[in-house]
């Protein structure tokens, strides 16, 4: 069995309902006072002075209250995003070199460093990725989002990281989240997610998505957990070792081209169960 496994069993046989809802409860309240957007600077943080637009200077011993109370949270509720963004937040510093290093080593990676470009689509902008021809990246982009009912503009912003830098990895590697289910045709069910989390965790080293592939499996119904670690688990973990590095794509320049020669450029390859197991079957849905 594999590392993710084993961790996801060992925390099921501890994790009770009743400790999991008052541990959930205490880390909410705690949570809160950081992550509001509205929540004002303690004598500790004021010292510190923001060092990008949503930057929340914080203490470890802040950083571990917000990134317990995400997983709790995360873990009682997965249909709010919010959670696994701060869990990411407040778990990331100090995880960034091997996204910088596949960045500064490609060309491209190099270039979005430089031009910081932000996902973002006007309403005509968005509405002609429904015109591109059938089979193009964007237009697939396009139905994966609407089938789904999420939107690009839902991503939040970063506020835990503490180096500019960092912060906009962080945040564009947020924001693109949403081409990788284009690239690995999958949906936002828990088990999907779920695969993609690993598969980002392969790409990246962030611990977010190796949290989330360890906790994640508890809430699964026993089929869909047989599923994942007999089909998903093995497929994420060996794509995303093998993939081009994620975040040095210029993703917005690759909207026109099909979708079939994006993934051969990335190197990439569909789960090939996929065709025998419908999306509507991982009825565990979450949603962005």
């Amino acid at each position: 069995m594999s590392l993710v496994g084993l961790v996801s069993g060992a925390a099921r046989r501890v994790a009770t309902p009743a400790a999991l809802a008052g541990a959930a409860f205490v880390a909410a309240k705690a949570m809160a006072a950081f992550t509001s957007p509205d929540a004002k600077a303690d004598s500790a943080r004021s010292m510190a002075k923001p060092l990008y637009e949503t930057h929340k200077p914080s203490t470890t011993l802040q950083k571990t209250f917000v990134a317990a109370g995400a997983a709790l949270m995360g873990f009682g509720d997965p249909t709010d995003g919010s959670h696994i963004a701060a869990l990411g937040d407040a778990t990331s510093n100090g995880f960034f070199g091997k996204m910088r290093e596949q960045m500064i080593s490609d060309p491209t990676g190099r270039r979005i460093l430089k031009e910081r470009p932000q996902i973002a689509f006007t309403p005509e902008q968005w509405e002609a990725l429904a015109k591109l021809p059938e089979g193009s990246f964007g237009h697939a982009y396009y139905n994966q989002m609407k089938r789904n009912g999420i939107s690009w503009s839902t991503r939040p912003p970063v506020r835990f990281v503490d180096n500019e830098e960092d912060a906009y990895m962080l945040l564009r590697y947020r924001q693109c989240h949403d081409f990788y289910h284009t690239i690995l045709d999958l949906d936002i069910s828990v088990v999907e997610e779920l695969a993609i989390k690993v598969f980002e965790w392969r790409q990246t080293g962030l611990p977010v998505g190796l949290i989330a592939s360890v906790f994640g499996p508890l809430r699964l119904p026993p089929h869909e957990k047989a599923r994942f670690f007999s089909h998903y688990l093995p497929w994420a973990m060996q794509c995303g070792s093998q993939a081009k590095p994620i975040i040095s794509v210029y993703w917005e320049e690759m909207l026109e081209c099909s979708v079939d020669d994006v993934r051969k450029e990335m190197r990439v390859w569909l789960l090939p169960e996929r065709n025998s197991v419908t999306h509507a079957e991982n009825y565990t849905a979450v949603a962005h």
